[in-house]
């Protein structure tokens, strides 16, 4: 029955992306309106905003609050998306739920009213899931941009918005600014607001957004950081918040930024102990920001025998500087390994060319693969773009062969590492 329910919510994927409020709204009139009374937390970015959601999901749950958690895409199973804690919804959930969205949907199109998308029939799901099982909070990450993206029809307690750059171009605006004022949609009159690190003139737009709806703003860079050992792997720092709180961290997810994303998700944890939604101490958060997990980013998995001796990096960066990240991140912590090959693919719309200029500083040589999606951009065409950067490029278009060969490549002591997409990702945990 599952398997059934979910390819009939993938038919919806023919769709494509249609930005607007109008279907969800109305699918989820037909439901009930589960959304209503459900306070919500709202992440939106462009990167940073999953794993701002798994470190603040994570904190709730040290502090023995199950919270709804909705992001995407997953990696290997459907069910990642939605979870109570650290549950994921159970199949015969998942199946009945899409039954009642489905019944929802095909009224709708009898009716004459225009089909909701895939996404936002998913978010439709997550929805009416929280609401059966009672979760005493959601927290919802953003699918893209946020002004019209399905899950801006909460009615959120706290809102945040990740780093932000260039993006879903054709949909979100060709400059940051652009971008910055479809993210700033989220923001709602008088609910509290925590801004991560910005560049300037997306940091302009966002508090332009927050002072005219007049939504107190609280920014990550007001926080301040003390690391406990130098440039570590993960991170461990203490940090100390504007309002005068005092926490250690020691993450698992590793990465410099993911500081900034920590410091995010305990600002945000604080705004909801004001809102006595959660209670903790320095301890619950520091549990929390130790046992967060966010799968795909940058995951690195020791190597083997078998596969060459060599370790693999998965990053799910998709975007340019989501790539420049993961650059400057090998660049601090593996620049001594004695090789490092690329395993690289990538989705139609995103800027393949300046993905792989940034990082094409940190590797040798790249293997280009394919994507198990539709809309994955065929591996050949990625040599094109390679050449022109003067890397060494080998065309392998099945994901897992190509590991093998990258793998192989990078020998002992190497790195691989998988980025460019988390459908590269997905296949390779899978």
């Amino acid at each position: 029955m599952t398997a059934e329910a979910l390819a009939w919510l993938d038919r919806l994927e023919s769709l494509g992306i249609q930005p607007g409020l109008e279907r969800i709204t109305a699918l989820l009139a037909r439901l009930g309106d589960p959304q209503r009374d459900l306070p919500s937390v709202i992440v939106a970015g462009t990167n940073g905003k999953g794993s701002v959601v798994a470190f603040l999901a994570s904190i709730l749950e040290s502090a023995g609050v199950k919270a709804g958690i909705y992001t995407s895409p997953h990696l290997v199973r459907f069910n990642e998306r939605i979870r109570i804690g650290a549950e994921t919804i159970a199949d015969a959930d998942l199946a009945a739920l899409i039954g009642e969205v489905r019944s929802a949907v095909e009224a709708m199109r009898r009716d004459g009213q225009a089909s909701p998308t895939y996404f936002e029939a998913t978010t439709a799901l997550a929805f009416l899931h929280f609401r059966r099982r009672q979760a005493p909070l959601a927290v919802l990450e953003v699918g893209m941009g946020g002004r019209y993206d399905a899950t801006n029809v909460a009615e959120p307690l706290a809102c945040a918005i990740t780093p932000i750059a260039l993006d879903h171009t054709q949909w979100l605006g060709r400059t940051v600014a652009e971008i910055a004022w479809q993210k700033a949609g989220i923001v709602r009159s008088g609910v509290p607001l925590v801004v991560s690190r910005q560049e300037p003139a997306a940091r302009r737009v966002i508090l332009e957004e927050a002072g005219r709806l007049g939504a107190p703003v609280v920014e990550s860079v007001t926080c301040s950081f003390e690391p406990a050992r130098g440039f570590s792997d993960p991170p461990a720092f203490s940090l100390a918040t504007p309002s005068g709180g005092l926490y250690d961290a020691r993450l698992a997810l590793r990465g410099d930024h993911q500081t900034d994303n920590a410091a995010a998700a305990v600002l945000l944890a604080e705004i909801l102990r004001e809102r006595r939604l959660v209670r903790f101490d320095p301890g619950t958060v520091a549990r929390g920001l130790s046992n967060a997990r966010w799968p795909g980013r940058l995951d690195l998995v020791p190597g083997s025998a078998e596969a060459g001796g060599a370790d693999l990096l998965l990053d799910g960066a998709h975007n340019p500087a989501g790539c420049a990240t993961v650059a400057d991140y090998v660049r601090m912590h593996h620049a001594r390994r004695p090789r490092r090959v690329l395993l690289f693919a990538a989705m139609r719309d995103k800027e393949a060319s300046a993905m792989l200029a940034a990082l094409r500083p940190v590797v040798d040589e790249a293997i280009l693969t394919g994507l198990p999606v539709a809309r994955g951009t065929p591996a050949s065409e990625l040599e094109a773009p390679a050449r022109d950067l003067g890397l060494p490029a080998a065309v392998e278009p099945d994901p897992i062969a190509g590991l093998r060969i990258a793998s192989r490549r990078a020998g002992p002591g190497g790195l691989v590492i998988a980025c460019g997409s988390l459908y590269l990702v997905g296949a390779l945990l899978q």
